[in-house]
């Protein structure tokens, strides 16, 4: 593949980058901080990725502060990513001063190769030579692993988040912010396919780094579109949790006597109104109609049930199916009617809580009745 194809490839990216970053930033529509954050994102990889591209074109800039304003910017990727996502899974995250402190390590690295003089034009082509010593190779290392840490921490961040729902809700599929995961594993693979080609590049291996070039300008690509779509078109009707309902049962003072209470009020509901038949059914439906708080029915169920909210009412979706299609094998009604009619609308969410109950699938029930 020629060079030039695939500068052009890169510019094409980068003036895509900076377009969408700008776009997001001065939108005034949906959720400004968190498309100010994102939007940020974008520019900061599309200046890496211009700069870069520049290089390989044979062009260095004159002034010595722009030659090394983005030689930290991975330094940034893993903080504003962490803040991106805190913004879109809690609804009541706020940016604060404290927030700066993020921003410290990319400072510091800035302003230290600021200061040494004879990080020149000269200097930058005998990194490609590998003549410079060890510690550059630990620095660019432990940026790249500055990054892994905060995706790490964005993935716990969102681990707890997915525990919480499930808590409170009967249907998750629409909330679960599958594609925030997906974007965090994406991120993960492109930070280390750019640490490969990084490094590649420094050992002079001009063949293998083309080919790293390509496939991270293709991630890089894929990346960006696939974040555009998926925050965009995120449901607005879920606007998160706060984030003081990571707590669980802080201060709780219920007794046994009133979980055991609270337990056969809750089955007696289930079993007289079938709640778990409305697909929407929530945490704070149920607890408005024993009149008790949704952190106490909460409790109450996972600690009666060992169960998640969303386990605990699939349970009884389930039970339902199996006793529709019991009865109705002379009509020959379909997994997929009984599913629905059992409160469930979601096929894959189906199968995996029918699958998670009975540890078979609902068709070997069905050749079973």
């Amino acid at each position: 593949m020629e060079l030039s194809l695939i500068s052009l490839l890169s510019f094409l990216i980068t003036f895509q980058l900076f377009f969408v970053g700008i776009f997001l930033i001065t939108h005034k529509k949906g959720n400004r901080r968190n498309n100010i954050l994102l939007g940020t994102i974008f520019i900061l990889i599309a200046w890496n990725m211009g700069d870069l591209t520049l290089q390989m074109n044979g062009v260095v800039f004159k002034w010595e502060f722009l030659q090394h304003i983005d030689d930290g910017f991975f330094l940034l990727y893993g903080p504003i990513f962490y803040l991106y996502a805190q913004g879109v899974i809690f609804r009541d995250f706020k940016l604060s001063s404290g927030n700066l402190l993020h921003l410290i390590p990319y400072l510091l690295l800035t302003i230290l190769l600021l200061s040494l003089g004879n990080l020149t034009p000269s200097t930058s082509e005998e990194i490609i030579k590998n003549d410079l010593p060890w510690q550059f190779y630990l620095i660019s290392a432990l940026m790249y692993g500055h990054v892994f840490v905060y995706l790490g921490l964005t993935y716990k961040t969102l681990r707890k988040y997915r525990k919480i729902i499930k808590n409170k809700y009967s249907q998750i599929d629409q909330i679960n912010l599958d594609w925030l995961s997906s974007s965090i594993n994406t991120f993960g693979l492109l930070t280390f396919i750019s640490l490969v080609q990084n490094f590649i590049g420094l050992a002079e291996n001009r063949s293998v780094f083309m080919v790293t070039l390509v496939l991270l300008l293709i991630f890089v690509f894929y990346f960006v579109n696939k974040v555009i779509l998926k925050a965009l078109r995120q449901p607005e009707i879920f606007a998160g949790i706060a984030q003081n309902e990571t707590s669980k049962y802080l201060g709780s003072n219920l007794t046994p006597g009133q979980i055991e209470e609270s337990k056969k009020q809750l089955l007696v509901l289930l079993r007289t109104e079938k709640s778990f038949l409305n697909p929407q059914v929530s945490l704070t439906d149920l607890s408005d109609k024993l009149s008790v708080s949704t952190k106490h029915l909460s409790q109450v169920i996972n600690q009666s049930f060992n169960k998640s909210f969303f386990d605990f009412i699939n349970t009884y979706r389930i039970q339902e199916v199996q006793q529709i299609l019991k009865e109705s094998v002379d009509d020959k009604m379909t997994v997929l009617e009984a599913m629905y009619e059992a409160g469930f609308n979601s096929k894959s969410s189906f199968n995996t809580a029918f699958k998670k109950e009975t540890g078979q699938t609902p068709t070997e029930f069905r050749k079973m009745i």
